[in-house]
C-alpha cells in the first residue's frame, strides 16, 4: 500500500484515497469552510503522517494528485493537517473540478520534490476580475493560501464574497527548464516571484470603428487659395471711384489762452480797393496792347498798337520828356522809327532816358 512497486527502496510515498470535500469536513466539525476551500492544501488521515516521518519526508510537504481513470490531469499541493479518517482525503472542491472526480471517487496520492518558482502567468476567467482595483495585491494576498502552481489548473479564490477562478498559464522554476516529461509545477511557499496576466478568457476586443476617407471638401487644404482658381480679374470699374473722400474738418478750434478766435479777413480784389485798369486812368475796359516784340538786333519788329497808349503807372500817354519813369506804350499812330537814331533811342525811352551801354 505504501511507498513506490519495490517497497521503501524509492524513498517515496505513494497511495490511494477515496476523496471528499472539504466541506462536508467542515460541516461535521462546524469550522469555516471557506478557510478549507479557498486553498491547495488537503486533509489526510493521522497514518500518513507516520509514514511519512519514516521515509524522512523533505518540507515542506509536496505531494501530486491524480486521477486513475484519466492520469494526464494531475494537480500539485500541499497537506493542512492530519485528522482525515482512514482510507478518505479531503480536498477543495476546485481541486476535484479539475482532476474531474466526484465524491467518494478514488484518486492516487504520492509525494514529490518541487523546485521554488520564479515566474508564472495568471489568466482570469472571467472579465470581472479585472475590474477589481488592484488585482495584483489581491492575488498575491490570495496565494499565501496555496503551496504550488501546475501549468494548466484553474484555482479559485474569494475576495469581496465573490469568487474568482483563475488558470495558470505558464510556470517557470529556478535552477533551469524542466525535464521533457516531467510535470511542470513549480514552490510557491516562501519565494519572490515574478507575477504576470494573460487577457481574461473571456474578453472580447471592442471592434474598433472603421476609418472612413476624409472627403475633399472637409480636408484643410481644401480651402487654400492656392489650390482654388482666383477667376478672371474685372477691370471695369475703378476702385477709386468707390472711395468716399474723407470729410474736412467741421468743427471749431480754439486758442490755448482761452482769447475768442478773430475771424479771417477777406482779400478785397483790386477793383475794390479804387485801383486803376492798365489801360485806362478811370478802369475802363479799353484795350490795351503791353508789349512790343523785338528782333535779335534789338529793333521793333511790332508795327501796330491800339491808340491812345498808356504809359504804365495811370498817365496819359504823351511825349518821352513827361518826366513819369515807366514803359511807354507805342501808339498805332505814330508807326515805326523812322531812321536808325530813333532805334537806338528804344533803350533810351525805355530806361528813362538813359542809353544802354
Amino acid at each position: 500500500m505504501f511507498g513506490l512497486p519495490g517497497g521503501f527502496g524509492s524513498r517515496g510515498f505513494q497511495d490511494s484515497f477515496r476523496c471528499h470535500s472539504v466541506s462536508l469536513l467542515a460541516a461535521e466539525q462546524q469550522r469555516d469552510a471557506s478557510r478549507l476551500e479557498y486553498s491547495d492544501k488537503i486533509i489526510l488521515p493521522p497514518s500518513c503522517l507516520e509514514k511519512l516521518a519514516q521515509l524522512e519526508i523533505q518540507y515542506p510537504m509536496m505531494f501530486q494528485i491524480a486521477n486513475p481513470r484519466a492520469m494526464e490531469r494531475k494537480l500539485h499541493c500541499g497537506v493542512l493537517e492530519f485528522i482525515a479518517q482512514e482510507g478518505m482525503a479531503y480536498l477543495p472542491y476546485w481541486m476535484m473540478e479539475n482532476l474531474r472526480v466526484s465524491e467518494g471517487d478514488i484518486i492516487q496520492l504520492r509525494s514529490v520534490n518541487l523546485n521554488k518558482g520564479s515566474y508564472v502567468k495568471l489568466q482570469p476567467q472571467l472579465t470581472d476580475f479585472i475590474k477589481i482595483s488592484n488585482p495584483k495585491v489581491v492575488l498575491e494576498q490570495s496565494l499565501r493560501n496555496f503551496s504550488a502552481l501546475t501549468k494548466g489548473q484553474t484555482f479559485r479564490i474569494l475576495y469581496n464574497k465573490k469568487k474568482y477562478d483563475i488558470g495558470v498559464v505558464e510556470v517557470k522554476r529556478h535552477g533551469g527548464d524542466f525535464a521533457p516529461g516531467q510535470p511542470q509545477a513549480v514552490c510557491i511557499i516562501e519565494t519572490d516571484m515574478q507575477l504576470d496576466f494573460e487577457a481574461p478568457a473571456d474578453y472580447v476586443e471592442p471592434p474598433r470603428p472603421a476609418k472612413t476617407p476624409t472627403p475633399p471638401s472637409a480636408s484643410p487644404l481644401s480651402k487654400s487659395p492656392v489650390l482654388q482658381p482666383m477667376g478672371a480679374p474685372v477691370l471695369d470699374g475703378d476702385s477709386s471711384e468707390e472711395e468716399e473722400a474723407a470729410p474736412s474738418f467741421t468743427g471749431s478750434g480754439f486758442r490755448l489762452d482761452g482769447k475768442a478766435i478773430k475771424p479771417p479777413k477777406a482779400k478785397a480784389s483790386p477793383a475794390a480797393q479804387g485801383g486803376q485798369a492798365v489801360g485806362g486812368g478811370s478802369g475802363e475796359a479799353a484795350a490795351t496792347r503791353l508789349g512790343v516784340r523785338i528782333g535779335p538786333s534789338g529793333e521793333v519788329l511790332s508795327g501796330a498798337a491800339p491808340s491812345g497808349g498808356q504809359t504804365l503807372g495811370g498817365g496819359a500817354g504823351g511825349a518821352a520828356g513827361s518826366g513819369m519813369a515807366g514803359m511807354k506804350v507805342l501808339n498805332a499812330s505814330a508807326g515805326a522809327p523812322s531812321s536808325a537814331e530813333e532805334k537806338d533811342d528804344y533803350w533810351a525811352k525805355l530806361t528813362g532816358g538813359n542809353k544802354l551801354r
